[in-house]
Order: C-alpha cells, then structure tokens, then sequence
C-alpha cells in the first residue's frame, strides 16, 4: 500500500514537473516570438526610412549631372535634394543610435558630405562614379539592417519571402535611376556621346531584362515608355527633350517601382502588428 501511494506521488511529481516544464517553454517561445516580431516591426520601419534616403540620394545623382552638363536651372531641385538628405541623415542618427558602430553607416555619411560639398570640382564622370558607389553602398546597408532584423523570415501575401523588395525592386529602380541620370545629362548637353550611347543602352537591356522577369503589366506599360523616350530623343545625335523633363518622366518609371515597394512593405508591416496584437490579447 505504501509502495502504490508512493508511485502514486512520485507520478504525480514527475507530471507535474512535465507540465510546468511545457509551460515554461512554451512561455519562452512566446517571448522569442514577440521578441522577433518587433525586431521585425523595428526592421521595416527603419527599411522604409532607408528607403527614402535611397530616392534622395538617386535624385541628387541625376540632378547633378545634368548640372555639370550645363543645366543650371536645376540647382534649385538639387539644393532642396540636398536639404533633405541631410535631414534625413539627422533624422536617421537620432532614432538609431546603435548605427554609429556600423562601418558602412559610417563610411556612407563620411563619403555623402564630401560629395555634398565638392561635386562641382568633380569631373562628369568622377562624379557619376562616386554616386555610383555611395548609392550601391547604401543598397548593402539596407540588405544587411533587413537580414539582421530577420525580415527575409516574413512573406506577402503569396507565401514568398519579401526579401525580393529589397533585393529586386530596388535594385530595379536603381537601374532606372542611373538612366535617369545619364539621360538628364545628355539632354542637359544636348550632345549624346559614343561612350554615354553605349553605357545607355546597355543599362536599358538589363532593365528590359529585369522587367521581362517580373512580369507586371503595369510596369511594361510605364517602362516601354521611358525606353520610347529614350530612343527617339536621347539616343540620338543632337538630343530634343529638355534636362529637366527627361528626368520628370523617368522619376515617374522609378516611382511606380517604390510605390510597389512601399505598398507591399506596409501591408507586411500590418500584418505583422496585427498578428503582434492579436496573440497579446490572446496571452
């Protein structure tokens, strides 16, 4: 009798140490969970305002070719860009702080203000180069800050990861904005060269390349008529189309890619807080 009652509390110990040990981890893996989740939601937020630096930076590119192309009338766009990103990089430092440990932050800002200050001594092509260099810096900056706050773990709606936001759109709008900023400058000069011919059309394959891959109709539509543009008024030998308008229709082409890059990060960014909320209330 006195065996049976003691296997009787000993099953009863161990039972009870079986469920206190399944609550307790399933205590910790609902607070792994929250704890991913807003460092996901931290993610997206801190992409978006990324992105935004990207546009900036990108427009400062193309407007200032068309400057050292001679199109003086858009210094005043080019300041305003100017305003903003430095806003933007404030705006950026005070609300991440833990980005002064990173090197390629760091090496961003560094090579931004001397850019900022001294684009006008660069030659046209030096100058081309180092927005080149800074706006594909950026690019890495932005793949590393969504793999650090795990966002390549989150799909859209059609159960893929959305790790091709960042890694395909904006790499799409990038191809467009270096157009972008070739063609302003050849319309500002209103000579189109050999080299600059060449260098056009080939980013203009692999745009039609990228576009043909992704499929959108909508994209067709807005791109085939940035390549028209091209061919009958850039890619010629004495350029019709004014500086200032080539990079208005092409602005158009890179916004409709950040608009769909916009819309799907924020309808990722609702779901998560809603599924965030949702299981709070749960708890």
């Amino acid at each position: 009798m006195m065996n049976q009652l003691l296997t009787f509390v000993l099953s009863g110990a161990l039972l009870l140490c079986t469920l206190l040990g399944l609550g307790f981890l399933l205590l910790q893996m609902q607070q792994q969970q929250q704890s991913r989740r807003q460092l996901q939601l931290d993610g997206l937020i801190k992409l978006n305002v990324m992105r935004k630096l990207l546009t900036r930076m990108q427009q400062h590119r193309g407007l200032s070719n068309g400057i050292l192309h001679g199109e003086i009338e858009l210094k005043s766009r080019l300041i305003a860009v100017t305003e903003k990103i430095n806003q933007l990089n404030i705006e950026i430092t005070d609300m991440y702080p833990d980005l002064s440990e990173n090197d390629r932050w760091q090496a961003m800002r560094d090579h931004w203000q001397r850019l900022a200050a001294d684009y006008f001594n660069l030659n046209i092509r030096n100058n081309l180069e180092q927005h080149n260099k800074l706006v594909l810096n950026l690019l890495y900056l932005i793949n590393d800050i969504a793999f650090d706050n795990k966002l390549h773990q989150l799909s859209n709606n059609n159960s893929e990861s959305i790790q091709f936001l960042w890694q395909e759109l904006l790499f799409t709008a990038e191809s467009i904005a270096q157009i972008r900023a070739l063609g302003t400058g050849i319309a500002a000069a209103k000579v189109c060269t050999r080299a600059e011919r060449i260098r056009l059309n080939y980013l203009c394959q692999s745009l039609e390349q990228s576009i043909n891959i992704q499929n959108n109709p909508d994209y067709l539509l807005k791109i085939s008529y940035l390549l028209k543009v091209i061919d009958n008024e850039i890619i010629i030998n004495r350029p019709t189309i004014k500086a200032d308008r080539f990079f208005n229709i092409a602005t158009e082409s890179i916004d409709m890619i950040l608009t769909s890059f916009d819309n799907q990060l924020n309808n990722v960014e609702y779901q998560l807080y809603t599924s965030a909320s949702t299981d709070k209330h749960a708890a």
